[in-house]
């Protein structure tokens, strides 16, 4: 399997943010992304999702963790099932590369 790391990514709101990228030959791609997400003043938690450039259900493609390791743990997990089904990455990398 190809290599998944993570960027931060560089914004004054984004402390704990996270683009998840594919490394695969000598490209990269953007996949997903883990982060820390206010849903309401009470209600902030770290998160995970999968890009949803194709159909996808919501827990199928997203969740939460305890952490940012846990959503890393969470991340790979769904990614994998998601690539286990025949076709869907080769979809999946055809619909990032698209022009948009």
């Amino acid at each position: 399997m190809a290599d998944l790391y993570l960027r931060k990514v560089q914004h004054p709101q984004a402390r704990d943010n996270y683009r998840v990228i594919l490394k695969i030959d000598d490209d990269e791609v953007e996949i997903g992304s883990i982060g820390v997400k206010a849903f309401t003043s009470k209600d902030i938690a770290w998160t995970w999702g999968i890009d949803t450039v194709m159909p996808l259900r919501d827990h199928q493609a997203e969740g939460r963790g305890d952490d940012r390791r846990e959503c890393m743990v969470k991340f790979r997990a769904a990614w994998e099932r998601l690539c286990a089904q025949p076709g869907w990455f080769e979809e999946f990398l055809a619909m990032k590369r698209r022009p948009r």
